[in-house]
């Protein structure tokens, strides 16, 4: 959510939100910098100074949280930066990124051009994030493009919040850097897990889809010695139209070269940036990339490895599959189609991306 407070004018900052006095002091005794939001104002502590008595903002404030953190703007600009009621929230390290994925669902210019985030200020968001925040993601982009700084920060993570669940997002490339790795497990906190796209079984197939020559051996060279090393991880297999015939092979290659992942999740595509203008080459019906992520999820369980199938809506998916199938997409990316309304599993689906649906082509269909 955006909104702006039409008498701040000083510098960027960092806040958290208070609707009563117990929070409001609670933050106080913390040194947090905050927003007190009553009936008739809004007020940034500790200065102690109204910087709004616009009602329409104030009422908009009205449906969010104790404990919400907020990005403050020199021009008053107020977005929302965690959700305390949420699961979903993430720390965005950075845009640029070391591989150029045709089917990335961020655009080229974001990949080569992007800002990111400086240390200093990922460290103040994070001193504002209440210690038992259940699940924090940390992406990009490359999150570790920013270089050795960012373990700076995972220490402060590690340090701050001792039950929450980190997942990290990455292409794993730079832990084929043994230094990497070693500098991962000193300073990544403990409830950590790392979640590596595989795109192919080869090289051939896996290095044509990230457009980065090379980076099929960094990334199963980085599996391999993060797991050597004891650290969790995930492989994400994304079913695209370049690599459906693929799928069931990458899943052979799991079982044989990386079995001790926690687990696999199989995902369709979000059709945004570099996926929506690579649509002619990328894009595969629900259906066929649906019969590719069970053909795979049947080697997988065959060898001990846990699987998950992400974004797919379960009317695209055989009925014995649906127990794999999470609600993955973020709440303010679903959707589904009007057919949808009828469907008696519309409540145990997770729908489709924003990007996406207009995509579906008739597959999709009310469960009755």
């Amino acid at each position: 959510m955006i909104t702006k407070l039409e008498k701040y004018s000083g510098k960027y900052k960092i806040v958290s939100l208070a609707f009563d006095q117990v929070s409001r002091d609670d933050l106080l005794e913390d040194n947090i910098d905050l927003l007190y939001i009553s009936e008739k104002d809004i007020k940034l502590y500790p200065e102690n100074i109204v910087v709004s008595e616009d009602k329409d903002v104030i009422d908009k404030l009205g449906h969010v949280h104790n404990y919400d953190v907020y990005e403050l703007w020199e021009n008053g600009k107020l977005s929302e930066y965690y959700d305390d009621s949420s699961l979903d929230n993430y720390f965005f390290v950075t845009a640029k990124c070391n591989s150029n994925c045709i089917m990335c669902p961020s655009p080229d210019v974001s990949r080569q051009k992007g800002g990111s985030t400086s240390v200093d200020t990922l460290i103040e968001i994070a001193k504002h994030i209440p210690a038992d925040a259940p699940h924090l993601t940390i992406t990009g982009g490359e999150p570790f493009l920013i270089g050795p700084d960012i373990f700076r920060f995972l220490k402060f993570l590690r340090d701050k919040f001792e039950y929450t669940e980190f997942l990290f997002l990455t292409n794993g490339r730079i832990f084929a850097i043994e230094s990497y790795v070693q500098r991962f497990m000193e300073n990544a906190p403990e409830n950590s897990i790392v979640a590596i796209p595989v795109h192919g079984s080869t090289a051939a197939t896996h290095d044509m889809i990230t457009q980065t020559k090379g980076s099929f051996e960094q990334t199963i060279l980085g599996i391999k010695r993060l797991l050597k090393a004891g650290i969790h991880i995930e492989v994400r297999i994304v079913v695209s139209g370049m690599n459906s015939n693929d799928i069931k092979n990458i899943a052979w290659l799991i079982a044989r070269e990386i079995p001790k992942v926690d687990y696999v999740s199989i995902m369709a595509m979000e059709m945004t940036g570099s996926a929506r203008i690579n649509r002619d080459k990328v894009w595969i019906p629900y259906g066929k990339a649906a019969l590719a992520a069970e053909e795979a999820v049947l080697v997988l369980m065959e060898n001990g490895i846990d699987v998950k199938l992400y974004n797919f809506p379960l009317c695209v998916v055989k009925k014995e599959f649906w127990t794999l199938c999470e609600k993955s997409i973020s709440p303010g990316k679903v959707r589904y189609a009007e057919k949808c309304e009828k469907c008696k599993m519309k409540n145990a689906c997770g729908g489709v991306f924003a990007g996406t649906i207009s995509m579906e082509k008739g597959e999709l269909s009310a469960i009755i």
